[in-house]
């Protein structure tokens, strides 16, 4: 992989001002930024992206390690705004990118959402574990960028490498939109509310565990 033309080796960052009650509340408390969550992907296409945030729909603490794809965004004629950068890369530095994701992949169940660093987040302070991330820290442990503690800043950070700002809707064709949706069915299917609590005590004991040693 590391064999790739220079002109692929990149990391395309996502930005994005979702439409669900979790991010009106995180971008109430994080005013530094217009947005509230962040993907990554290895295409400019940004038909699959990688990120920390909920595996259902109806779950917002069901949190780990998830692939993206744009029907969790543009599903049932929403659209969000967006801001995309293209970060290039040495041949090491994506062969890192790849190691990383590789990783995450291969332990998906034990990957964490890392609640308690989010809810320390709007002080600009952090809370790192290991395998537990929240979607800025793992876009920024995949950058080396570990230092960045806002989504704001890194905003500013990546502000050299901007291509895009605008509608979702309008750089993803939408026969990719409605061919994703087959991919995320798990994410849209509905569990109610007991299910939910449980996804939440769940996260909340393995986040427990992990910040004891387990």
């Amino acid at each position: 992989m590391t064999g790739a033309p220079a002109e692929a080796r990149c990391i395309y960052i996502m930005l994005s001002r979702t439409n669900t009650g979790i991010g009106r509340i995180i971008r109430l408390f994080l005013r530094g930024s217009r947005y509230n969550h962040v993907s990554a992907a290895l295409d400019g296409r940004l038909f699959l992206l990688y990120s920390f945030s909920r595996a259902r729909k109806d779950s917002p603490f069901s949190g780990g390690f998830v692939q993206e794809y744009p029907s969790r965004y543009l599903a049932m004629g929403q659209n969000v705004e967006v801001k995309v950068f293209r970060v290039p890369l040495c041949a090491q530095e994506y062969s890192t990118v790849l190691n990383k994701l590789s990783y995450c992949r291969a332990h998906r169940e034990e990957m964490l959402y890392n609640l308690l660093d989010a809810i320390l987040l709007p002080f600009h302070k952090r809370y790192p574990l290991a395998d537990a991330y929240t979607c800025l820290a793992f876009s920024a442990y995949l950058l080396g960028m570990e230092d960045v503690s806002s989504i704001g800043a890194l905003e500013e950070r990546l502000a050299p490498h901007l291509i895009y700002e605008g509608d979702l809707r309008s750089v993803i064709p939408y026969d990719k939109a409605v061919a994703a949706e087959a991919e995320e069915r798990a994410y849209f299917e509905r569990r109610g509310r007991i299910a939910a609590v449980r996804d939440f005590f769940a996260l909340c004991g393995g986040l427990w565990a992990r910040r004891a040693g387990f």
